[in-house]
């Protein structure tokens, strides 16, 4: 079977209380697939709808949050998301939120306003706030498409199914059946009856009961899989959501899933890799910026004074810094610049967890100096890297608690206090600091090209067989 069409995969953002999950609701009740299902019976965090003969998949999470922990990893799953605005209360803070994570993952999106059944609506004014956060939707100088509905009533469901399928028709999705197969988790969870249980949404190939698939180190022999109304199947093709039952321990969300362990692995890795820039334009730009400030006149000034063509503004907003700012940092590489905000406990721990960079000033001037000093940092001439040598690690042992890579070098020469490469399949995984070089009992400091060594890198372990190290220096030209 050749690349065939496949099902569009939506996701529902927005601020809470505008009507994300009574949308999802109306629209899982009044389809075709939801009424020969009987009705909801199992969440899984996704699942399918039917409209004229075609599917469409809906991702049900929580919101930005979860949208930017998936991206976070990688995990790319979404084709179009659906931006929730309720017709009396009109943009908020988690409105521009969602928005900003729409547009850093550079996702293609349309607008649904919400509880356009109540007498206090205001289209227009929805429609000028968008605006103002450069969402330009149609008939208000732009063209992005806007579906004004009501899940009380149902009103506009059908023309939101409508344009969705549009939009998918345009993007022209296509997968192959027969590929080997990939996917991506979307939920997971420990099951006091059935053990770890993961939400699995294909993304190529075909899933069936009784393969083994990796999803990174985690390892699961298919015993069974459901759909989103529970019932059992053994076969799950592109765009099919399902829950999987068989795994080792619970897979992290976002994680790739592939038949092959080391595949599953270097597709994790190069996701992540992938995941703290999204399109062309975004990974030109060098540094990312999430701003937050007191008042929106002094946000203004940062902006002014700090926005040029090695810079990119990815967020902005008023108030303290919270965990959509890092969040949305992590998934996009961003660097969270504060100007007299707090940073309140919970949120300095997620940002220390995450690895996100975040800083306060309480001089403005301040702020901007240091922002220009890293911009000229990035414009200093570009630096190359010379290989100096490689060794391939053909064994992996433990010495005294400590894990040795058994290497042999290939080329040149392996170097003491040099810099370092860790590649798996000619993809960069970490840069070691190494602690030790050995032959036998005996310290050295250099191996050359034909003879054999045992490595030790200072705090990382995570080193496997086939692994090429390279040795290398830096040279500015």
């Amino acid at each position: 079977m050749a690349v065939q069409p496949r099902s569009p995969v939506v996701t529902i953002m927005g601020h809470v209380d505008h009507g994300k999950t009574s949308l999802l609701d109306a629209i899982r009740h009044t389809t075709v697939a939801a009424k020969e299902a009987g009705g909801i019976t199992q969440h899984i965090g996704a699942y399918q709808v039917e409209h004229a003969k075609k599917t469409i998949t809906f991702i049900d999470t929580p919101g930005h949050a979860a949208f930017a922990k998936m991206r976070s990893r990688g995990a790319q799953v979404t084709d179009i998301v659906v931006l929730v605005v309720s017709a009396t209360e009109g943009v908020k803070p988690q409105t521009v939120e969602s928005i900003q994570h729409i547009k850093a993952a550079g996702v293609q999106y349309l607008v649904a306003i919400t509880k356009i059944d109540l007498p206090d609506k205001n289209i227009e004014m929805v429609k000028a706030q968008l605006a103002e956060q450069e969402v330009f939707v149609e008939g208000y100088g732009g063209d992005i498409v806007l579906v004004p509905v009501s899940a009380k009533t149902g009103e506009g469901l059908k023309k939101l199914l409508e344009m969705i399928s549009l939009i998918a028709e345009m993007q022209e999705l296509k997968a192959d059946p027969d590929a080997p197969f990939e996917g991506v988790i979307i939920e997971s969870r420990k099951d006091v009856q059935r053990g770890a249980v993961a939400s699995v949404l294909v993304k190529q190939g075909t899933l069936k009961v009784g393969d083994t698939i990796f999803a990174g180190q985690v390892e699961a022999k298919v015993k069974a899989m459901t759909d989103a109304f529970g019932k059992t199947i053994k076969i799950a093709g592109p765009s099919v959501p399902v829950e999987v039952l068989g795994w080792s321990e619970a897979p992290v969300v976002g994680s790739s899933i592939s038949t092959i362990k080391a595949i599953a692995e270097l597709q994790s890795f190069q996701s992540k890799s992938q995941a703290a820039g999204s399109g062309e334009e975004l990974n030109k730009i060098k540094l990312k910026l999430i701003i937050k400030s007191d008042v929106a006149g002094t946000l203004e000034a940062i902006e002014n004074g700090v926005l040029g063509s090695e810079v990119i503004l990815i967020g902005k907003g008023i108030g303290d810094v919270n965990e959509a700012d890092v969040l949305l940092a992590e998934s996009t590489g961003a660097m969270i610049v504060g100007f007299h905000v707090k940073i309140p406990t919970g949120v300095k721990k997620l940002a220390e967890s995450t690895k996100v960079k975040v800083k306060t000033y309480a001089i403005i001037y301040d702020l901007i100096d240091e922002l220009q000093k890293q911009v000229l940092k990035l414009i200093e001439p570009s630096i190359d890297e010379e290989e100096l040598g490689t060794a391939l690690v053909s064994a992996i042992f433990d010495m005294r608690g400590e894990r040795v890579a058994g290497c042999k070098v290939q080329t040149g020469e392996i170097t003491r206090g040099k810099l370092y490469h860790l590649k798996r399949a000619d993809v960069v995984v970490a840069d070691p600091k190494m602690k030790s070089m050995k032959t036998g009992k005996n310290d050295i400091e250099s191996a050359k090209a034909g003879t054999e060594c045992g490595i030790v890198f200072r705090n990382f372990s995570d080193v496997q067989v086939g692994d090429v190290v390279v040795c290398y220096r830096v040279k500015e030209e």
